[in-house]
């Protein structure tokens, strides 16, 4: 069975002299109540960076263009118990954005410090790759789960730059 594709996208805004990102509390299906930045499915005949500029809009308002958007990382999930959660996201970076972040059915946006990210409310993986991303390095990891799909019981981290 082919991974599922999907995509995840960080927005960066400098406030008060201090670099924040973008992510917000999941209101509805997969990872509710978790936080995470704005991403989603890959459409048929839809580019990875397509769709994560779409999914941004349609998650926090924010627009950007595919132009001003670099891959910062490609990460493969694997759940044992459920391999139909198996994917492949393409993780994204605007270099450049408009409009304020507005809630959306599906996602709450909040700014967090980079340097105090909520990695208690997040999925397990975040810890092992984020720091990287938002460090500056492109990162290629796989990620597989324990049978309750909450911990990360075997990793494999890489420096793609």
């Amino acid at each position: 069975m082919a991974l599922a594709r999907q995509t995840l996208i960080h927005v960066f805004a400098e406030i008060a002299g201090e670099r924040h990102v973008l992510l917000g509390e999941k209101l509805t299906g997969f990872g509710a109540g978790m936080i995470m930045g704005p991403g989603g499915h890959v459409e048929p005949g839809e580019s990875d960076i397509d769709a994560a500029v779409r999914e941004l809009h349609e998650e926090t308002g924010i627009t950007v263009a595919s132009r001003a958007v670099a891959k910062t990382a490609q990460l493969t999930y694997l759940f044992p118990s459920r391999p139909e959660w198996d994917a492949r996201v393409a993780v994204f970076a605007a270099l450049a954005w408009s409009g304020p972040p507005v809630a959306s059915s599906e996602l709450r946006p909040q700014w967090f410090p980079v340097k105090a990210l909520p990695l208690d409310r997040m999925w397990d993986d975040e810890h092992y790759w984020l720091p990287h991303v938002l460090a500056g390095k492109t990162v290629v990891a796989t990620f597989v789960f324990d049978d309750l799909n909450t911990t990360v019981i075997e990793h494999n981290i890489g420096d793609a730059t």
